[in-house]
């Protein structure tokens, strides 16, 4: 098992400051077998592609240092206490694979810890996802994207958002995201992180739901 205590590398990584590093502790044990069921797999790789056609996931030299962003998860229908996230720093793979994916088997944000399970780290939003998960039961699904045309509108729409003051990957955050969920029931939902630049997640109970909503959202902006 290896045990880490922050500070690495993720998929969201900025220019500035410390965005971009794991703030969270994590044990990353080896798989025994597939990390994720193969419909599963199936689903995130298909909308992963989606979203790297629309420059919402990926990796871009002219965009945040070069450094990719963007992350996907689906809450274990079987453990519904587990989910399989993306790993840190592979939005940029042509095509995704298991090895792709990391099992996050327990979360303790009061801690700022996970247990994970897979090939590379946890992705730096994996608390904020886990958050979305323990606030609500109904999700199956988080989708992190990175857009531009929706979070520069994002006030002017009057989107649910968390606050400018609130960084991505922090205790902060967790707690934000939690309490934006507990005042906005309705799902899907998508929302904003104001101090994460250009973040916007959305959530629901199937990937077509969680997808079809930010979609959506995305045709409403760009019209």
């Amino acid at each position: 098992m290896l045990s880490v205590p922050c500070s690495h590398a993720s998929d969201d990584r900025q220019m500035t400051g410390t965005e971009g590093t794991i703030r969270f502790a994590y044990a990353l044990e080896p798989p025994t077998g597939a990390v994720a069921e193969p419909d599963v797999l199936a689903s995130l790789s298909g909308w992963r592609a989606v979203f790297k056609r629309l420059a919402l996931l990926g990796q871009d030299p002219d965009r945040y240092g070069g450094l990719g962003f963007g992350n996907l998860s689906s809450r274990d229908r079987q453990r519904p206490d587990e989910f399989v996230i993306t790993a840190s720093q592979t939005a940029a793979t042509p095509a995704l694979v298991d090895d792709d994916l990391v099992r996050i088997t327990h979360s303790n944000p009061a801690r700022f810890w996970v247990d994970a399970m897979g090939h590379q780290p946890p992705s730096s939003e994996t608390l904020t996802h886990a958050v979305i998960y323990r606030a609500d039961p109904a999700v199956g699904w988080v989708f992190h994207v990175h857009s531009p045309d929706i979070w520069q509108r994002a006030v002017d729409l009057a989107l649910p958002a968390t606050a400018e003051d609130v960084p991505y990957g922090s205790p902060a955050m967790a707690g934000a995201v939690a309490d934006l969920l507990g005042r906005h029931p309705a799902r899907p939902i998508v929302f904003t992180t104001l101090g994460h630049q250009d973040g916007v997640f959305a959530c629901g109970a199937s990937a077509a739901d969680t997808a079809g909503a930010l979609l959506g959202l995305l045709a409403r902006v760009l019209a």
